[in-house]
């Protein structure tokens, strides 16, 4: 940030600087104009003094702008490069133009306004052509991080389907427990998850939760029990250290299967809802299994 606030305020005083040269000039220019009357000396310095005035001072918002530009920290040197470039080139051309003025009509009338009002307009070009290099690297990197999400998240989405293959292969709540956990820890870097059984008593089947005892985690399931099936529900008020996600892995005749997870101070983005949401439809086709004696039996 103080990289970006350096560079930002310092277009801003180049641009200050730019403007006050070509109002100073421009007096001097008015100074040595003589036989005109009062309007057009105001119609010349409108004319030959304002327009580069404004292209300087045009700078000053530019560098104001750009100090709040986050994305474009990583090319503040390419800007300031863009900026400097663009004045020595139109330099250079202000040089050629008061050379063949001067090879042609042996005068340098006005070469210091010419050379003053170039630089002005280079220093502009430069600085807005190098913020328009910066914003297209910047859609390069942010097309490239958008790849590699959804990369990481077509990844997860087969390493989920994988434990998927898992969980319909489980013989016991317990496997699926366990399954389900690991891949969350694995997947998700979720290092806190439960699984709660809700009936009329209430039990915990597996708990990596530090910090809330079991008759806290089954009261939580109890009123995850309303929720859609397999469904992501994140509560902002629970008695945990941030939010809490809670997922209906499955029900059957008022009892069912909770999935609790706190997000601690992190929270779940949507792409963390959607695996959790894939995980725990397959969780909840494979508990149907497990509870199912006719479709455990033809399994066998």
């Amino acid at each position: 940030m103080q990289r970006r606030d350096a560079c930002g305020w310092g277009i801003t005083v180049v641009g200050l600087v730019l403007g006050a040269i070509q109002l100073v000039q421009g007096g001097q220019q008015l100074s040595e104009l003589t036989g005109l009357s009062q309007s057009e000396l105001v119609i010349v310095f409108a004319f030959e003094t304002m327009p580069f005035a404004l292209i300087g001072l045009s700078l000053v918002y530019v560098g104001y702008w750009l100090t709040d530009q986050e994305g474009f920290e990583p090319d503040l040197f390419r800007i300031l490069s863009w900026g400097a470039g663009g004045t020595v080139i139109f330099a250079s051309i202000a040089a050629l133009i008061l050379f063949s003025q001067q090879v042609t009509l042996d005068t340098l009338a006005q070469g210091q306004y010419i050379t003053m009002n170039l630089v002005t307009v280079g220093a502009v070009v430069g600085v807005l052509v190098g913020i328009y290099d910066a914003q297209s690297r910047l859609r390069q990197r942010e097309l490239e991080r958008e790849r590699d999400r959804i990369e990481a998240f077509a990844g997860k989405a087969a390493d989920i389907n994988n434990y998927g293959r898992e969980l319909n292969r489980a013989r016991s709540v317990d496997e699926v427990s366990a399954l389900c956990i690991e891949a969350i820890q694995t997947l998700l870097g979720l290092t806190e998850t439960a699984l709660v059984a809700v009936d009329e008593e209430g039990s915990v089947i597996d708990s990596t939760i530090i910090g809330a005892d079991d008759e806290t985690l089954i009261d939580l399931a109890r009123e995850a029990t309303e929720q859609e099936q397999a469904s992501a529900v994140v509560r902002e008020d629970s008695p945990m250290d941030g939010p809490l996600l809670s997922m209906l892995v499955t029900a059957h005749d008022g009892s069912g299967v909770v999935l609790l997870a706190p997000a601690g101070t992190g929270g779940f983005d949507e792409e963390d809802q959607q695996l959790l949401e894939l995980l725990v439809s397959h969780a909840g086709t494979a508990l149907d299994r497990i509870h199912d004696p006719q479709r455990r039996e033809a399994s066998a």
